[in-house]
């Protein structure tokens, strides 16, 4: 008797021992979990520190990517008229043409590198500012101070050990030395690993930036690509579908990126002002770090805080700390009432509630990337819960 594979039996066989294989695959990974967690944790992250760089690079080209907008409609028009005044005598020589977006990206990092080196010559301006009014000879004769207690106080040790017969003078002495090695040994040891790990990583970057220039210079080319994978791959239906969904979620994320970008700049602007006009030593770098952190929302003010107090405790009038403190709360409290919910609450939509619970639920599970991702992620899901169950928003949406 020939079988035939396409009967009805054969289906039943096949169908039984793929449920006993994934039964069994359940089973053995419900025994060893642990076992399984931390395999799936070592493989996720090899393949992270593979695609690191290019993860980096895709993050830092859309954020990138409207400053290069700007940039390119400027150079077009410059282009435009520049042709038009030459008459076209370019293409009668031959020469080939510039990509159009090339020039704008060259601007684009120009502009951030430009960033980058203003906010580092003003850490070495106050650092500058603090070397003048600091002197070598204070320092030296504090140094000669400490040196002179410490071997007093280890004379002192060695004396009471002897006279209380705990144990010898030399031994304590030994001991102490050999602490000393070790937390030197520990900390050199760990200061060459930091600076392998650092090494690493400002490779990881200058290979993303270079990802993200290729992205941005070829940004039509990449999307077209994209969007010819996306046909072939899925049915013309779910492919419209995907692609309003991505425009959807592009809109969310630009308008949330462009609204903290916003918010950041206004806490920068009155954090500085505020700690300039009490006298605080680094104001103007404490308002950009305030800034910067608060693209975690509510968290900007409160590294701003603790800087601020920080700094103001350790100049010579530590009133300025309780100046700087009093001053980063009155900014938190206009930047939680009034900036967040009119420049951010709108481009996401969320609810206060929402928001801080995302970003608890974030840091606890991803830590400081967690906290950054979490209100785009909340955002995100409101918006695949608007797709597929829009009875949950149908009063709130009207």
């Amino acid at each position: 008797m020939k079988l035939q594979k396409n009967n009805r039996y054969f289906n039943i066989a096949a169908y039984t021992v793929i449920s006993c294989l994934i039964v069994l695959v359940g089973v053995f990974i419900l025994l060893n979990f642990r076992l399984v967690w931390q395999w799936l944790k070592e493989v996720i992250e090899l393949i992270y520190v593979i695609i690191e760089p290019l993860l980096i690079g895709l993050i830092l080209a859309y954020l990138l990517d409207p400053i290069v907008d700007f940039y390119e409609k400027r150079w077009q028009s410059i282009r435009e008229k520049r042709e038009v005044h030459l008459e076209g005598c370019q293409q009668r020589k031959g020469k080939k043409r510039w990509h159009v977006r090339t020039v704008p990206t060259l601007l684009t990092f120009i502009t951030l590198m430009s960033i980058m080196g203003l906010f580092i010559l003003m850490i070495q301006m106050n650092i500058q500012q603090l070397a003048i009014d600091f002197s070598i000879d204070e320092l030296e004769n504090s140094l000669t101070q400490y040196v002179v207690y410490f071997e007093d106080m280890m004379s002192g040790i060695t004396k009471f050990t002897e006279r209380m017969g705990l144990v010898k003078g030399q031994g304590v002495i030994e001991r102490l030395y050999a602490e000393v090695n070790r937390l030197i040994f520990y900390l050199y040891n760990n200061f060459t690993g930091g600076i392998l790990g650092f090494g690493v990583h400002a490779m990881n970057w200058l290979l993303a930036c270079v990802i993200a220039f290729y992205l941005l210079q070829d940004k039509e080319h990449f999307l077209s690509f994209l969007q010819r994978v996306l046909k072939y791959s899925f049915k013309q239906e779910r492919y419209l579908k995907l692609r309003d969904l991505g425009r959807e979620v592009d809109r969310i994320l630009s308008g949330y990126i462009r609204g903290q970008v916003i918010d950041a700049t206004i806490i920068v602007i009155l954090t500085s002002g505020a700690l300039l006009l009490i006298r605080l030593d680094f104001a103007i770098i404490i308002g950009i770090v305030a800034g910067i952190f608060n693209l975690i929302p509510y968290f900007g003010p409160i590294v701003g805080l603790v800087l601020s107090i920080i700094i103001g405790l350790l100049d010579s009038n530590p009133m300025k700390a309780l100046y700087g403190a009093l001053a980063i709360l009155v900014i938190q409290q206009i930047d939680g009432w009034f900036i967040v919910p009119k420049i951010v609450g709108e481009c996401v939509k969320l609810h206060p509630i929402v928001v801080l619970l995302a970003i608890l639920i974030g840091g606890n599970l991803f830590g400081l990337v967690g906290m950054l991702i979490a209100v785009p992620v909340a955002a995100f899901i409101r918006l695949l819960l608007i797709r597929f169950i829009p009875e949950l928003f149908l009063s709130e949406e009207k």
